[in-house]
């Protein structure tokens, strides 16, 4: 049964939306092609891998501007053409040779079928058509070089299927409402809507491209394919999809199987994935809300030691992870992420926004993820942002309202963007894998790291707040970490070393598992207190000026702040509000009662503490 659309104007509702197709302000103009060629190459940057599709090769109004050689009458009484190119026999139209053909009028019960020449060029000119068909797709191209829908400007268009489909033996195909075996594009300026009650929505088999146009889609399982690849201009889409929303799945030529994306207003509701992407997949502007894994979205988070074995440093769900894009972990188990890509994802442009909202990862690729700018607002049950391999922030603004784990990655780098995460877990986490090792103890190895170049972070997690099966670096920017209450994990979690040469670092949690930084070229004070919640904490130079400041919001013991504005052997004060808790001479390296870079806590809270702490237990 196709769903309803309640929760679907729910999702439209949420859209922001945005008008316009061109962009002047592309990170690769000079590098872009028109018909949005991929380069895939997982250890290529970005600017290697992807190409901007900067302009559509063709405009709706060029299209519209054609004579029509053939006009064609739909209703319920009969058809009529009137023109070269069309045989109507029955309830189906036959289009056989290449020409521009006008459609309008509505049936119940017909059909086109396309059988022209491979190189034959198909335009159809929806002018007020509405077209159901009752056995088999409504529009079916079986042969031609290329397929062109377009929407005249102020009309209201309809295709539509049912569930009843007639085979021969051996075919499942076609069996989309809209079926395309060549090239599709889709143009216009006018709407239409799209129901694939049998399957797919808009099935291509080759490269399909969205001009311009409103476009709504319902469909059983896939909403709109294109098998070699998907790239949108612009255009108002909206999907709700009983499987994925937007899906290019071609796995056997690594050029193709790619979703580029450089302008729209996107809506989709989908029970599985959102955008899917077998090779790679790019954002380059656009306005894009997406509910992946249905009403599951919105779930609860749950921890990993309520969801499979593990949890803080044992591990996690490695036991219901599926590390593959396009492949669930049993017949039974369904990838329900909002965009997936088996190679590489690459959002760009201060003018891309994205909102997320995920039953599994927000954001999943199987390579690396790059976020050179755009404003992404993600909430999942799962990671917001994981890359098997590198995730890269370059800058724009990431707001993760809810998540397992926030970022997740084999290495981390930020360098740049305004990131504030929420997450159950941890916060952020280097790991190999899907999930790190087994356990999650990892190898100890350089190879899995975290690096803070700059940007201002904001970290509230009730696991680790960074973690790293490796090392961590801060040498500018900003980092904060409401890290968690429980002993069982630490505001900061790192295998190898934690190198500090810039930056200021505030991390707050419990002390029983409490990590300072490694190797410092600024001082550190590390100290244990008892600190409320809603408490204004602030580190005050002799002279009473305030050094660095934060309200932390839940209870803390152990506290950790660094700055390129400490100086060695100068004396600095802590304040929980009015209260002192601390004086500390800032000495090199860590300073104060707490934690050193060992792990574990020294004396009790409070008092003035001297250099080193309790190492505690290398973990």
């Amino acid at each position: 049964m196709i769903r309803s659309f309640k929760s679907f104007a729910a999702i439209c509702a949420m859209a922001v939306m945005a008008a316009g197709c061109t962009n002047t302000d592309k990170n690769n103009s000079s590098n872009s092609s028109s018909a949005g060629t991929q380069i895939s190459s997982s250890s290529s940057s970005p600017e290697d891998t992807y190409v901007a599709p900067e302009t559509a090769p063709i405009g709706s109004s060029e299209i519209l501007s054609q004579a029509a050689t053939c006009t064609i009458n739909f209703s319920d009484s009969g058809i009529e053409a009137s023109g070269k190119g069309a045989i109507v026999s029955s309830k189906i139209v036959t289009i056989n040779t290449e020409g521009v053909y006008s459609l309008s009028g509505t049936s119940s019960d017909a059909k086109i079928l396309i059988e022209a020449d491979k190189d034959d060029k198909i335009t159809l000119i929806l002018n007020g058509l509405s077209l159901t068909s009752k056995d088999g797709s409504a529009i079916d191209c079986e042969e031609a070089g290329e397929l062109v829908v377009c929407t005249a400007s102020g009309t209201e268009n309809s295709v539509c299927d049912t569930s009843n489909y007639t085979f021969e033996p051996e075919e499942t195909e076609p069996d989309a409402a809209i079926f395309c075996r060549s090239d599709l594009t889709l143009a216009g300026e006018g709407k239409l809507s799209v129901t694939g009650y049998y399957n797919d929505g808009i099935k291509c088999k080759d490269n399909l491209q969205i001009i311009n146009g409103t476009y709504t889609v319902k469909s059983e399982s896939d909403a709109i394919v294109g098998k070699d690849s998907v790239t949108i201009y612009d255009g108002d889409i909206s999907a709700d999809s009983g499987k994925d929303g937007i899906k290019s799945s071609q796995n056997n030529d690594p050029t193709l199987g790619y979703v580029a994306i450089n302008g729209g207003n996107i809506s989709i509701y989908a029970e599985h994935d959102g955008i899917q992407a077998e090779t790679t997949l790019s954002v380059y502007s656009g306005n894009i809300t997406i509910v992946s894994g249905g009403d599951a979205a919105y779930d609860s988070v749950q921890t990993e030691t309520e969801t499979g074995p593990g949890g803080g440093h044992f591990g996690g769900d490695w036991g219901n992870r599926n590390p593959n894009s396009g492949s669930s972990a049993n017949e039974n188990t369904q990838s329900l992420k909002g965009l997936k890509a088996g190679g590489d994802i690459a959002i760009y442009n201060k003018d891309t926004v994205l909102n997320i909202t995920s039953a599994d990862d927000a954001v999943h690729s199987n390579a690396n993820v790059t976020v050179s700018s755009g404003q992404l607002t993600l909430s999942s049950c799962d990671d917001a942002i994981h890359a098997d391999e590198t995730l890269k922030i370059e800058s724009g603004n990431i707001s993760v309202i809810k998540s397992s784990e926030g970022l997740e990655g084999k290495c981390i780098e930020i360098d740049g963007g305004e990131i504030d995460i929420i997450s159950a877990d941890d916060g952020m986490n280097a790991a190999g894998g899907d999930n790190g090792d087994y356990f999650g103890f990892g190898s100890g190895s350089d190879e899995y790291y975290i690096s803070i170049k700059g940007g201002d972070v904001t970290v509230n997690a009730g696991g680790d707040g960074v973690d790293s099966n490796g090392s961590i670096a801060l040498s500018g920017g900003r980092l904060v970490i409401y890290g968690p209450t429980n002993s069982g994990n630490g505001a900061l979690d790192y295998g190898t070393s934690f190198a500090v040469s810039g930056g200021e670092l505030i991390a707050l949690g419990s002390v029983g598992m409490a990590q300072a930084p490694s190797t410092l070229s600024q001082p550190c004070i590390s100290i244990t207190a008892n600190v409320s919640e809603n408490s204004k904490l602030e580190v005050r130079a002799e002279d009473g000026t305030v050094i660095m400041s934060t309200t932390t919001p839940k209870v803390c013991q152990s506290l950790i702040f660094s700055s390129y504005n400490f100086t060695e052997g100068s004396t600095y004060s802590v304040y929980s509000g009015d209260t002192l808790l601390s004086t500390v001479t800032a000495q090199n390296g860590v300073s104060g009662n707490g934690g050193s870079f060992g792990g574990g806590f020294g004396g009790g809270p409070g008092g003035n503490g001297g250099p080193g702490g309790g190492r505690g237990g290398i973990r």
